[in-house]
């Protein structure tokens, strides 16, 4: 059994943290184009939710994708249902969220901007994940979002989106 000497993990990246203040709408994923991870911004392309690609805007941001129970990573979806096969899904539009920043998240502040990474992924930080600071080209301000308190040395963290 795990010891927590300091404080419990904030949670998962994707699960919805506030239920009773949320609008998350069913969504249909591309099996040819799915998300690295739960809790990243998407957009979409005909019917289908789909990850942000390189060069994206911040118009063309639609939602963030949200963990399926009982599920905690893609992988073990793709396990499940198999590759050959579209998904089904669900999109937040609007609520309370876990997210996943690169590095410790311990030192945000209520209130601070949430920027999304639209350019030079990284296998920590793939497009259409969320950071704290602007890095220039590689970010856009998230509008209607902000970060509601410090994450946990993971980089879990909560934001609430269009609040």
């Amino acid at each position: 059994m795990t010891a927590y000497l300091t404080r419990m993990p904030l949670g998962i990246p994707g699960g919805i943290s506030r239920l009773q203040d949320m609008t998350v709408e069913p969504i249909f994923l591309k099996s040819a184009n799915l998300f690295p991870a739960y809790g990243l911004a998407g957009k979409y392309e005909g019917d289908y939710f789909v990850p942000l690609a390189e060069g994206d805007t911040v118009d063309q941001i639609q939602g963030i994708y949200v963990r399926v129970y009982p599920t905690t990573s893609m992988p073990d979806r793709e396990r499940i249902i198999g590759t050959d096969n579209n998904y089904t899904g669900d999109n937040l539009k609007r609520g309370y969220i876990i997210v996943k920043l690169d590095g410790d998240a311990s030192s945000i502040k209520k209130g601070a901007a949430v920027y999304v990474r639209i350019g030079k992924s990284t296998e920590k930080s793939p497009l259409g994940s969320f950071l704290n600071v602007a890095i220039e080209g590689e970010s856009v301000l998230l509008p209607n979002a902000q970060f509601t308190g410090a994450g946990d040395a993971d980089g879990n963290v909560e934001i609430s989106y269009k609040i």
